[in-house]
């Protein structure tokens, strides 16, 4: 019966549908995440003509539709002219007025369900150029102004040394669209020239600027090309706010007419990659690489940037839509490169690695203790679902292995009761420090999933015969009647359609009826004294609280049942041990 209970708590694996344009965040553990805790791997590519020339406004609701049609993608990343913006000028072509014609784009990006990734790109005031195409600025017109007349440097160039502009430009605009889900933001401005406390004092003064109206969105955040070493050796202090994704550009040598400088964050790759990234998802922190390839999209860069995207969760953008499709005839279709890079991005879609999700209970909400039971959860954990059969548990099922790095920096396989596509179940390990523990799943060695889980001595929870952590107690009933005779019942029966609760009966006056509730992370108490079960409005004496010896990980919680429970009808539990609560479960007696 306890084996039926535990398999039917423990190995359903979690679905979630994700609706388009739920909010996202960042775990703990650096994954964009939606709110319902799946995993959004954000890839796509830019719109760079859209704050220059004649704004990108040749190009029809067709191309958008074509770029989803033909491309595996969910991003698209548009640059705005903050001058533009904010004077609200005429474009042209579009025959609107800018703030509404990057509207425009804004809805048509969603409507092909891209969330709308906006970077504040040059603020010179040269108008949008007409159909006779004359007087068309370049897209760094502002530094060309501003060799040419230092005077207005301060308002145009986009070295990061001023901000006035984009500081203005990011409040009104974070105001207009801070009600949006879709929107993220992209802090750019080229960012050169200046010192890493400059960028730093900079940097945060636009975030916050975004943040006055919109608190909790995604902002994607770009550095000189060594302000992040800057941080990682603890030279410069991290930015501390939440939801953040350090954003890269990554562009290899240059090959045939292609002008674009190397990145030297290519160079050597990954060594000098891995440790900007490494440190970014240990501090909370995204990853994203917002320009990659263009003319420069050839093998090992090709691959490099895409498999490594794909086994780190860092967001892809490709620079930019001209290079991926193209009009032939009527219809668009991709080109050679766009060719390679829908396949990358299908692979990714398809076979993004998931979040570690580490819960004690089966709501998930609980943080964990050590030597309790826990679960990982997202995509391709597991080559092959299998079961451990032989106690000592395995710390290696079918090529699947967890480790847990705990807030001291000590690292610790886990001991494995499950593996498949979607879940992992494991056992947290001894020893393991309180505060926040890295979590990592690895197939054959490679890491695939990386999470966070919050470590407390105590970290009480209880399982259901749902896997909502609500619901009916996953629990024994023992009774030992008159006779000395003893017998079982289970507190709730499960069909196809679900579990519902099957009422206790207490028996006669001279039976004697234990509840056996089963639960984990409790081992680690003071003393019985500190556990206490209250059912209903009565708190009733705990008769063993401690490990299950069958079942690695599993505590048993034993609590007599008083004859004052009949025909009580449906009842809550709840249990605390030394003062910290499990998730409420219910119980029905008749």
């Amino acid at each position: 019966m306890m084996k039926i209970m535990i398999a039917l708590v423990l190995a359903a694996a979690v679905q979630a549908q994700t609706p388009s344009f739920r909010p996202l965040h960042v775990s703990a553990s650096g994954i964009v995440l939606d709110d319902s805790g799946k995993p959004v791997l954000l890839r796509g590519l830019n719109r760079s003509s859209t704050g220059s020339g004649n704004a990108d406004a040749n190009a029809p609701d067709l191309e958008y539709a074509a770029q989803n049609q033909l491309l595996s993608m969910n991003l698209v990343r548009i640059f705005v002219n903050a001058a533009w913006w904010s004077n609200n000028v005429q474009v042209p072509i579009a025959n609107l007025k800018y703030q509404d014609y990057i509207d425009l784009l804004i809805q048509r990006a969603k409507k092909y369900g891209n969330y709308v990734l906006i970077l504040k790109a040059g603020q010179f005031p040269d108008l949008p150029c007409g159909a006779d195409g004359k007087n068309c600025p370049a897209i760094n017109q502002g530094d060309l102004n501003c060799q040419a007349n230092p005077s207005v440097c301060a308002a145009q160039d986009t070295t990061g040394a001023n901000i006035d502009t984009a500081f203005t430009f990011w409040a009104a605009f974070a105001q207009k669209y801070a009600a949006d889900p879709a929107v993220l933001y992209d802090t750019w401005e080229d960012m050169h020239g200046i010192d890493s406390n400059t960028w730093s004092n900079n940097q945060n003064q636009l975030i916050a600027a975004i943040r006055t109206y919109s608190p909790q969105s995604l902002i994607f955040v770009e550095d000189t090309g060594t302000a992040f070493e800057s941080i990682v050796s603890a030279a410069l202090p991290d930015l501390i706010w939440s939801n953040i994704v350090w954003n890269f550009h990554l562009y290899q040598v240059s090959t045939g007419t292609c002008t674009q400088t190397a990145s030297p964050r290519y160079a050597n790759w990954p060594q000098n990659f891995d440790p900007l990234v490494s440190y970014a998802q240990q501090h909370g922190h995204a990853v994203a690489i917002a320009e990659w390839g263009g003319c420069n999209d050839s093998d090992p860069y090709h691959t490099n940037i895409t498999s490594y995207a794909k086994a780190h969760s860092v967001a892809l953008a490709y620079f930019d839509s001209s290079f991926l499709i193209a009009l032939s005839g009527a219809n668009y279709q991709l080109t050679a490169v766009g060719s390679r890079v829908a396949q990358a991005y299908t692979a990714i879609a398809n076979g993004a690695p998931g979040t570690v999700t580490s819960v004690s209970s089966a709501d998930g909400s609980a943080p964990l203790a050590a030597e309790a039971i826990a679960s990982a959860y997202g995509a391709n954990l597991a080559t092959q679902t299998q079961q451990a059969a032989v106690i000592p548990l395995p710390t290696n099922l079918g090529g699947t292995s967890v480790l847990v790095t705990d807030a001291n920096g000590f690292s610790r396989p886990a001991e494995l009761f499950y593996v498949s596509s979607t879940q992992v179940n494991y056992e947290v390990p001894p020893g393991v420090a309180a505060g926040t523990a890295k979590v990592t799943v690895s197939v054959n060695g490679d890491p695939v999933a990386f999470g966070a889980a919050r470590i407390a001595a105590i970290a009480p929870g209880l399982y259901t015969a749902t896997s909502d952590g609500k619901g009916v107690a996953a629990a024994v009933v023992v009774t030992v009647h008159a006779n000395a005779t003893q017998s079982l019942a289970s507190t709730f029966q499960c069909s196809a359609t679900g579990c519902t609760a099957v009422p206790i009966d207490l028996g006669l006056d001279s039976d004697q009826v234990v509840l056996e509730l089963f639960g984990t992370g409790i081992r680690g108490r003071n003393a019985l004294s500190g556990v206490t079960c209250k059912i209903g409005s009565v708190t009733l004496p705990v008769a063993y609280a401690g490990p299950q010896t069958v079942f690695v990980g599993l505590d048993q919680i034993n609590v007599p049942l008083p004859k004052s429970l009949r025909a009580s009808g449906p009842q809550t539990v709840v249990l605390t041990v030394d003062g910290q609560t499990a998730n409420s479960v219910s119980l029905t007696f008749k």
